[in-house]
């Protein structure tokens, strides 16, 4: 009788989810649908829309390996759904600039082209910038992490569309940065040491999107 020898497994462990905001360089894998464009696109349970029902993985960093999944309708009977596919067309184009390294501004020739695909299986492996959310516990569901943006080149120096951090309002703590502490002064204010190490965290996340940018823009070249 053959036996499963299991002594050589992974030690089994448990997944927290990803803290909203985290930064990360994401890949793609088209996960395969039941419907039209090539066997690309997913039918809702009801049958009233279609999708793309994307898996993406972290690259690297602190969370690599670790998955999030994300629907985008692109095609339905109501008006719910055309606005759904609005949203959704936009965060491909998003995609395709992250991973290209194009401007959204640049209407170039070679951009206009970066922007096109032949079908959707075009995505599989695509590697790109984004900022992963969650969505709260609901339903009898656990919580869960979504694709919160896109970062697409001309928002990797912009601090305030990028840093969950800069939209807390004035006069009270900021949310730390994923896997930074808090420093808080005697009244439970952000002292001038955790301003500065949340500054210094910035720069640095800054510099990681640019560098991915600019080895997704050497790839496409």
């Amino acid at each position: 009788m053959q036996q499963h020898d299991l002594n050589d497994a992974d030690v089994q462990r448990d997944f927290d989810i990803i803290p909203d905001g985290t930064i990360a360089e994401l890949q793609i894998k088209v996960r395969p649908g039941n419907s039209s464009d090539d066997g690309y696109l997913r039918t809702s349970n009801d049958g009233n829309s279609q999708g793309l029902d994307l898996e993406l993985t972290v690259v690297a960093g602190e969370y690599a390996k670790r998955k999030l999944w994300t629907l985008l309708t692109l095609d339905g009977k109501t008006d719910g759904h055309a606005e759904a596919a609005r949203i959704s067309r936009s965060k491909i184009r998003a995609i395709l600039e992250s991973a290209r390294g194009i401007m959204p501004d640049d209407q170039s020739d070679t951009a206009k082209a970066a922007r096109r695909m032949n079908h959707y299986g075009e995505l599989n492996g695509l590697r790109f910038i984004g900022r992963i959310g969650v969505q709260p516990a609901q339903n009898g569901f656990k919580a869960k992490n979504t694709l919160d943006l896109v970062i697409t080149p001309d928002r990797t120096g912009n601090q305030s569309s990028r840093w969950p951090s800069s939209r807390a309002p004035k006069g009270r703590l900021r949310r730390a940065l994923p896997g930074q502490r808090r420093s808080r002064g005697r009244h439970g204010r952000a002292n001038g040491t955790g301003r500065r190490m949340a500054a210094a965290g910035n720069r640095r996340r800054r510099r990681r999107c640019a560098q991915a940018h600019a080895r997704q823009r050497r790839r496409h070249q």
